[in-house]
């Protein structure tokens, strides 16, 4: 039980992690220069998302340094609940593909941003729903796998 109570604390303070972040991308998203949250964003996302792995034990060099039959059952977790953002996708991959899920909004960001005023806040909320829902996915994700592998 120690071992789920430990899991859900680091759950949180990688949610905690992912909110604090999420506020660099919401003022990224404040200055109107075009699409300069989203490479904001895509820098946050490529040093974030290895972290949080890593924080779960889930990065690919932590798997590798496990005993075979725990790497095995490792994978083996992994593949079953179906989690790309666990590790086993290279992180370009992974930003990629979460900025695809979230082109409506993101498109919506850009162009918010240029309405006076409005339009700025407008986009810096969605840039902060954007991140913390992505960066979200991934935390939940690590959590669910490692704590199914305890």
């Amino acid at each position: 039980m120690a071992a789920a109570t430990d899991l859900d604390r680091l759950r949180e303070e990688c949610r905690a992690l992912a909110r604090k972040r999420a506020l660099v991308s919401a003022g990224a998203a404040v200055v109107p220069v075009p699409f300069m949250d989203i490479v904001v964003d895509a820098g946050i996302l490529m040093e974030l998302i290895p972290e949080i792995s890593h924080r779960f034990g889930l990065a690919s060099e932590d798997i590798d340094a496990m005993d075979p039959a725990q790497r095995e059952k490792t994978w083996r977790v992994i593949r079953r609940r179906g989690a790309q953002l666990v590790g086993i996708v290279l992180t370009r991959q992974l930003v990629r593909k979460s900025f695809q899920g979230m082109a409506g909004r993101l498109i919506t960001r850009q162009i918010s941003k240029f309405i006076p005023l409005g339009g700025q806040i407008v986009a810096a909320g969605l840039g902060y729903f954007v991140m913390r829902k992505i960066v979200y996915k991934h935390i939940d994700d690590c959590h669910a796998v490692a704590r199914e592998n305890a």
